[in-house]
């Protein structure tokens, strides 16, 4: 028995090593055969500011700054929250703009490998080894995944760091410590200096804690979690305070609820709005002046029409943010403009973005019933609490997020970094169901 698990274990090892393989190629493929058309454009430049300016000017800000003057200033400003500036300051070295988006892609690449490596771990606490890697193999292979690795975004450091938060809270099931539950707060809030949609999800997951170890355990480790991870924004806040006099910028928040108000993406049905419809309004800056010129914008259109509205932010808004198309880019899985791709071009990258394209509405809609599913009495098939605890928390943080985006801007880049969680749930109702006809077809002795 000891020998059939050693070989099991060895069988496994080895293929997930495979699987490790394919994404390194596809990885790597991508990495140098991906050329973007002015990779620094749009919010990749305003991360490549704040890095520039923050490592030769000792400034947060997004100016352009002059940089054959160092001694120049510029303006301070907290537009963007400092986790993804920060991860480029080190790749700033006086090198060409070429060698830095190069230097950054590569690391970009090492991260995304990373996260296949903790999407098998994460998943098989809640799914037998054959299906953690099979999750593992879609992220993997998956194209958005990819090709995110060579754009100068958010998307792949905040996959990992979110991924690698949730695999840690695994622990916390079976080790409820004082120290892994500061470790979570800590890395929640690194998550979230990355990028600032994750800030409210704390309290939801303070809720969570609490349906789970009841009110005394939960609490004091909700209140630990959110006190660290309050900690851990606090420099952020700190530096705002004293710098700017506020705590924070909403202009994003208010982008946030103003490029989502648009039906289908679209300002009046005109198609070449599509993707950016505040462009084409010609009350824009009326409508984006403040929070409460959104929201009275809001309610106007709603009273006016209703029923387009209703079915846009119920329906048409979660459906948007699953999307395949990335809306605002070129379209399918590029973000920005590309010149050449070997998913042009090479079978491989071609096969695999046909494999994953296909798959993609049934793994969006078997991970919807997933979502709903682990949160069933399943002690009949085997699971228990602590089974279904990290299923739990993936799908509280995929129900999370689209009800966010489902209120503000539905943008399908948005939702890559949440694909490993997305596979892995979504592999939980084929799961149960070679569970049941297993059970089925050998039914216990009595």
């Amino acid at each position: 028995m000891k020998r059939i698990a050693t070989r099991s274990s060895w069988i496994i090892l080895f293929v997930f090593l495979c699987i490790l393989v394919v994404g390194f190629y596809l990885r790597i493929g991508s990495a140098v055969g991906t050329l973007v058309i002015n990779p620094l454009r749009a919010d990749a430049g305003n991360y490549f500011m704040y890095a520039y300016n923050l490592r030769y000017k000792h400034t947060y800000s997004q100016e352009i700054a002059n940089m054959r003057d160092l001694s120049s200033p510029v303006t301070p400003d907290s537009v963007r929250s400092p986790g993804y500036p920060l991860f480029l300051v080190p790749f700033l070295d006086g090198l060409s703009f070429e060698s830095f988006v190069d230097r950054v892609i590569i690391a970009q690449v090492i991260l995304s490998l990373l996260t296949i490596l903790m999407t098998y771990l994460l998943c098989k606490s809640f799914l037998p080894h054959v299906w953690a890697l099979a999750a593992s193999l879609l992220v993997a292979v998956s194209p958005h995944l990819i090709v995110a690795n060579s754009c100068i975004l958010t998307e792949t450091l905040f996959c990992f760091t979110l991924t690698v938060t949730v695999w840690l809270t695994g622990f916390l099931r079976s080790n409820p410590s004082w120290w892994l539950t500061l470790g979570l707060g800590l890395l929640m809030g690194l998550a979230s200096l990355v990028r600032p949609s994750l800030q409210f999800f704390p309290l939801l997951f303070a809720f969570f804690l609490v349906f789970q170890f009841g009110w005394r355990r939960g609490g004091k480790l909700t209140a630990m979690a959110l006190i660290v991870f309050s900690l851990s924004l606090s420099p952020w806040i700190i530096r705002n305070m004293h710098t700017l006099g506020v705590s924070g910028d909403k202009t994003l928040m208010i982008n946030f609820l103003h490029h989502g108000m648009y039906p289908d993406f679209t300002y009046e049905s005109v198609k070449e709005s599509r993707g950016f419809p505040y462009r084409y309004d010609p009350r824009a800056s009326e409508i984006s002046r403040d929070t409460s010129s959104v929201l009275k914008e809001l309610s106007r259109r709603f009273y006016e029409e209703p029923g387009k509205h209703l079915r846009w932010f119920l329906l048409g808004k979660p459906v948007a943010f699953w999307s395949w198309n990335t809306v605002q880019g070129v379209g399918d899985a590029f973000i920005y403009p590309v010149s050449q791709s070997p998913y042009f071009y090479d079978p491989y990258f071609r096969w695999s973005h046909h494999l994953m394209h296909g798959l993609h509405w049934p793994t969006v809609i078997l991970a919807f019933f997933g979502s709903v599913m682990v949160w069933f009495p399943l002690s009949r098939m085997g699971m228990n609490q602590n089974t279904l605890f990290v299923a739990r928390a993936l799908s509280l943080l995929l129900f999370y997020f689209t009800a966010l985006h489902t209120v503000g801007a539905p943008f399908p880049r948005y939702s890559i970094p949440l694909r490993p969680f997305l596979y892995g749930v979504a592999l939980f109702p084929p799961y149960l169901l070679t569970l049941a006809l297993t059970n089925r077809s050998n039914p216990p002795t009595k």
